[in-house]
């Protein structure tokens, strides 16, 4: 049976959705349960994940809406998503390992202003660093796929990223489009990996929590929690079907920036992903997620399916 190394590799990374109301996305969580049948492997691992995803639908609760259905001043159009995140995990120690995330975004963002009755358009393009991620990881040794295994996390969101990006008109985005939130936000979660006799494969599961621990110059984006279950099915000796679920429950922004009426949501989707093991070190992997029920505050754009590759490589 192969490990599950690539479980996080495709489940941990599952969580990727927009965020706030005009939808800057990223993933909501590293690939810190990467070990969980193998126990911390001390030394460096370096891993990277490029995602695609399009905002383009206006919703209300979970109807589908069009611009016709909104007599707001404020009209969300789209916002399109090329994201990027570089990580970086040290095993210093035989349960004990530190990871650093680094996110980049190419985001397209479109909204329509109406002032006295005239539309506007108002659009911003950039390309920015976004909140890096430092965590902490602890894992008892002696753990293997066979057994139950589990795994704690713990650490910050730090406000590395802008939040004062502006177009060429000079006009300020939205802060919930902004690459960085301008927040330090607390991180902790815990992991799960079991592979019963009776079953082909492993289960996993995990439980990722994040809350900004104070507001920001008059914003403060709202608590997450995400959780996500699957199953790793072996296909052949380097080729991994894996087949999860997730569900992420995300409050409503606060602070005089901030647009509380049409923030907030929850969502659950389907997540199949493949991974492959080029060799002892590297593996390589994809993974599609499809929505399955979407419930928004006020009127939010939101996406139809998200892609995203990686790779994970361990220089030891």
């Amino acid at each position: 049976m192969k490990t599950l190394r690539t479980i996080a590799l495709a489940g941990c990374l599952a969580s990727g959705s927009a965020q706030a109301s005009c939808g800057a996305a990223f993933c909501a969580a590293s690939n810190d349960w990467l070990s969980l049948s193998q126990g911390v492997t001390q030394g460096w691992r370096v891993w990277g994940q490029v995602e695609y995803l399009k905002q383009d639908q206006l919703r209300t609760g979970t109807q589908k809406i069009s611009a016709a259905d909104i007599t707001a001043h404020h009209e969300e159009t789209k916002t399109f998503n090329r994201n990027a995140l570089l990580g970086l995990e040290y095993g210093f120690a035989p349960e004990w390992s530190a990871s650093l995330v680094l996110p980049y975004s190419n985001r397209d963002h479109l909204h329509i202003h109406h002032h006295h009755g005239t539309p506007i358009p108002e659009a911003w393009q950039f390309d920015e660093v976004g909140d890096a991620r430092l965590t902490l990881r602890h894992q008892p040794a002696g753990h293997h796929a066979k057994d139950l295994s589990w795994s704690l996390q713990g650490g910050l969101k730090l406000p590395t990223g802008r939040t004062d990006v502006r177009n060429a008109d000079g006009d300020e985005a939205e802060r919930s489009v902004q690459p960085g939130s301008g927040t330090t936000d607390l991180i902790l979660g815990g992991g799960l990996a079991y592979a019963p006799l009776s079953l082909t494969g492993s289960l996993f599961s995990n439980l990722t929590l994040q809350a900004p621990l104070k507001e920001k110059d008059g914003f403060q984006p709202g608590w997450r929690a995400g959780v996500q279950a699957g199953w790793l099915i072996p296909v052949t000796g380097k080729l991994d079907l894996i087949l999860q679920g997730t569900l992420l429950y995300v409050g409503r922004d606060r602070g005089v920036n901030a647009e509380p009426d049409d923030s907030g949501r929850t969502e659950a989707a389907l997540v199949p992903a493949l991974a492959y093991a080029v060799s002892r070190n590297l593996s390589v992997y994809g993974q599609l997620e499809l929505p399955l029920y979407q419930n928004v505050n006020g009127v939010q754009l939101t996406h139809d399916y998200a892609l995203s590759v990686g790779l994970s490589l361990a220089l030891n």
